[in-house]
C-alpha cells in the first residue's frame, strides 16, 4: 500500500469518527463528501503527485471531473494540513 493510502485510510477513519458527532448540517455534507473524495481516490491508486495535483485543484475552488464538493477549499486546507504533517513524519521515520 502507497504512503497515499496509509495516509488516506487514517484521514477517513478520522473523518467517520467527526461524522458520527455531527447533526444534519453543512458541515457533515462538507465531511461526507471528503470521504467520498477520498474513498474515489483511493480505489484510483492515487500517488503523491495525484494528490497534491488534487490538492491544488480543491484550494482553487474547483472538484474533480463527476465530483461535487461542498467547501472544497475548507476540505484542502484541513487535507493540506495533514499530509504536510504525514509526510514530515514519513520523513522523519525514514532518517531515524
Amino acid at each position: 500500500m502507497s504512503d497515499v493510502g496509509l495516509f488516506m485510510d487514517e484521514v477517513m477513519a478520522d473523518l467517520r469518527r467527526r461524522l458520527a458527532l455531527l447533526g444534519d448540517c453543512g458541515d457533515r455534507r462538507a465531511i461526507e463528501d471528503g470521504i467520498a473524495l477520498l474513498n474515489g481516490c483511493r480505489a484510483g491508486g492515487m500517488d503523491g503527485a495525484r494528490f497534491e495535483s488534487l490538492l491544488s485543484m480543491l484550494r482553487a475552488g474547483r472538484a474533480p471531473a463527476g465530483r461535487t464538493v461542498l467547501k472544497p477549499q475548507v476540505i484542502a486546507c484541513e487535507l493540506t494540513r495533514r499530509w504536510h504533517e504525514y509526510t514530515a513524519g514519513a520523513a522523519i521515520t525514514a532518517r531515524g
